[in-house]
């Protein structure tokens, strides 16, 4: 189960797979079962970038039975209430899913602007609900009601190094109850490390599994839609040195390794470091870098 593997496996290492937009299994899939056996487990995103995909458990389902790997499904808060959150939540169970990745989710924007966001409770409070269930105990309004039987989650939460009072954000997630981290796409391992400096000179201690996330991208076009749409910062350094190489995809999967070798030489064993590859499609290069980390 991917809740020993992570805390077994020196480098445990997951993927990330968007569900399809329809309702027929999209070739993603057949790529990512190649190259299985080298991943601890596949995130399934919520309707990532508040969009319409399949549902992330339902998807996690089918990828679980197919691949017979752990599965991790997003649950975000943008699109339901309590009350449907922790009855997708028991559905999860029944289905023998035993992780979940729990966030806020992605404002609408763009064509999907005058999508409603619910946001009943923060990704916090919902640890806390989730745990509850674990417990054998719903969340009613604000008491606690007995239900039949008690769920087993492991539950990851979101990491964000740059974020401001993001030490503070983390500690309380550690106690809401969270057991792993995953962070978004970076290219610079510094911000990193400023995060773990800043955790250590305030007395914070960072003893959950943190999974660095690392997306290899084919071509300048592809990197600057994703700086775009997911607003992640890429060091100018970096990029200039991408846009001077003949072999651009080459170059970046140079760079994802270099962020990792670092961050592994500076962070472990003192803490629990992996890597969360998000490939965003494009999985010849995740592949090939999770083939790489794996060495």
């Amino acid at each position: 189960m991917f809740r020993e593997l992570i805390k077994e496996k020196d480098v445990p290492i997951t993927y990330e797979l968007w569900s399809p937009r329809g309702c027929m299994v999209n070739q993603h899939f057949e790529a990512v079962s190649r190259f299985k056996d080298k991943l601890d487990a596949v995130n399934i995103p919520d309707n990532p970038l508040a969009t319409l995909r399949v549902s992330s458990i339902a998807y996690s389902k089918i990828v679980m039975d197919r691949l017979k790997i752990d599965i991790i499904p997003h649950i975000n808060c943008r699109d339901r209430n309590s009350l449907a959150l922790q009855s997708d939540i028991l559905g999860a169970h029944l289905l023998g899913i035993r992780n979940l990745f729990i966030v806020g989710g992605d404002k609408p924007a763009g064509k999907t602007v005058k999508t409603k966001g619910v946001w009943a409770v923060t990704s916090t409070e919902l640890c806390k609900i989730v745990k509850h269930l674990n417990e054998g105990f719903a969340r009613s309004n604000d008491d606690l009601v007995e239900i039949y039987g008690k769920t087993d989650f492991f539950v990851g939460g979101a990491i964000v190094f740059d974020r401001k009072n993001e030490v503070e954000i983390i500690s309380r997630k550690i106690e809401a109850g969270f057991d792993f981290f995953q962070s978004q796409i970076v290219f610079s391992h510094e911000k990193v490390l400023n995060f773990f400096r800043e955790a250590e000179e305030r007395g914070v201690t960072i003893n959950k599994p943190v999974l660095v996330g690392l997306s290899p991208q084919p071509s300048e076009k592809a990197l600057n839609k994703l700086v775009r749409f997911l607003r992640v910062e890429m060091p100018k350094s970096s990029a200039d040195r991408l846009r001077r190489s003949g072999d651009f995809a080459g170059e970046m999967l140079s760079v994802c390794l270099e962020v990792a070798d670092e961050l592994k030489s500076a962070l472990s064993p003192k803490y629990k470091i992996g890597f969360h590859i998000m490939p965003l499609g494009y999985d010849d290069l995740g592949r090939k870098l999770v083939e790489e980390l794996r060495e």
